[in-house]
């Protein structure tokens, strides 16, 4: 009996593999739609059709008045279609051969997919196919529970290969750290370094992040004193440049003024050619040192927004040189040493460099530079006013 199964399944499998896999329905304009008819009525017919080995599935609905011919699945065949598609399904679940899984995964895969296919499907052309597979999972099974793990090829102990995938996972946020910090992105730089600390279990490894973590902020802030420095030098040089063309837009505002004065006291409605030639000169050296102090007062502003940033950015790096302080510098085990290989500078721990000041020290500093940065503003704010003054004046 058992002969006379196995002999049927294999008819079906292969002899009636040219027969229709689906319910076909053939169109009126040629098209045939395949796939298994899940409802239907007077109307319309709904098909479910199987794409990418059975992983995607879509519906159609097709109407009876377009329908020339519907060509159903035997009993036998939907039997086949549906044990394939169970097939697939158990197919999906293949070993890795680079990593172990937990043990309850394979005990859910062995009693919850490949024993419930081999009830269901009895004889079937796959039942050889399937018990390798359960012996398969099962004899990796029995490693996992023995305490083993595979890493790659190789069994290991579990903590070893523990050890091992965390040091290969520092070692690649290490890398990408380090990667960074040559480019000059101090806060992606430290973001690795931080998840090595944040995730390590194994002291040596959280020690080493620590100093690169701590050495990255010292050349942040480094980096950020000196374009400090330049950002300032820069600026004093634009307030330099704002005073000397406000002194110009004033000198030149007042001859302006003087010369119109000069003019309305004539008692004359007009003015000879030479009197309107000056007045002209005077108009548009006024007007060039107007736009030459409004184009140094732009820049001069931008620029010390650029340094209220650059500041935030400072305090920044000031405090994450406390954040996971290095501590004293020792020498890491082998087994991290050989993962692991120094950054682009010293390892040697350092803590960011900060001034010594007391909080009151600090407030009148920070009030004097207040002062030093924004007194032209208030200058300029004054003297607007007063042109601007001065021009209704000079129009009436």
């Amino acid at each position: 009996m058992a002969a006379r199964l196995s002999l049927y399944w294999v008819l079906l499998a292969f002899g009636v593999a040219g027969l229709a896999r689906a319910d076909t329905i053939r169109l009126k304009n040629g098209a045939v739609v395949e796939g298994t008819i899940v409802s239907e009525d007077d109307t319309q017919v709904t098909v479910e059709m199987d794409y990418a080995s059975r992983t995607i599935t879509m519906r159609q609905t097709v109407r009876r008045a377009d329908i020339a011919e519907i060509i159903r699945l035997t009993k036998e065949e939907k039997a086949q279609r549906a044990m394939e598609k169970a097939f697939d399904q158990v197919q999906e679940y293949q070993l890795d051969p680079n990593t172990s899984e937990p043990l309850s995964y394979y005990d859910h895969v062995i009693n919850d997919v490949f024993r419930p296919f081999l009830r269901l499907y009895p004889n079937s052309p796959h039942e050889q196919e399937v018990n390798k597979k359960i012996e398969a999972w099962t004899a990796e099974r029995d490693k996992v529970a023995s305490g083993l793990a595979r890493l790659g090829n190789e069994w290991m102990p579990k903590d070893e290969a523990e050890r091992r995938v965390e040091l290969s996972r520092a070692q690649r946020l290490l890398d990408q750290g380090r990667a960074a910090l040559t480019q000059s992105n101090f806060v992606e730089a430290l973001d690795q370094f931080k998840a090595v600390i944040s995730s390590s279990k194994r002291p040596e490894i959280a020690t080493m992040a620590r100093r690169f973590y701590s050495e990255t902020c010292r050349l942040w802030l480094e980096s950020l004193e000196r374009q400090r420095q330049l950002l300032g030098d820069e600026i004093k040089m634009y307030e330099d440049r704002a005073t000397r063309t406000l002194q110009k837009r004033t000198d030149a505002e007042l001859r302006l003024r003087a010369a119109s004065r000069t003019g309305g006291r004539s008692g004359t409605n007009t003015q000879d050619w030479a009197e309107e030639t000056a007045m002209a000169k005077l108009r548009t050296e006024y007007e060039h040192a107007y736009s030459e102090h409004a184009e140094a007062s732009r820049h001069l502003s931008e620029l010390r927004l650029q340094l209220a940033g650059l500041d935030q950015s400072v305090t920044q790096a000031q405090a994450c040189g406390t954040t996971y302080p290095a501590g004293p510098a020792e020498s890491a085990p082998p087994a991290a040493q050989s993962a692991t290989s120094p950054p682009p500078s010293s390892t040697e721990t350092s803590t960011p460099s900060t001034e010594a000041s007391s909080p009151e020290a600090g407030a009148f500093s920070q009030v004097g530079d207040l002062v030093r940065r924004y007194w032209i503003v208030g200058v300029i704010v004054l003297v607007g006013g007063l042109w601007g003054l001065s021009r209704l004046t000079t129009r009436r």
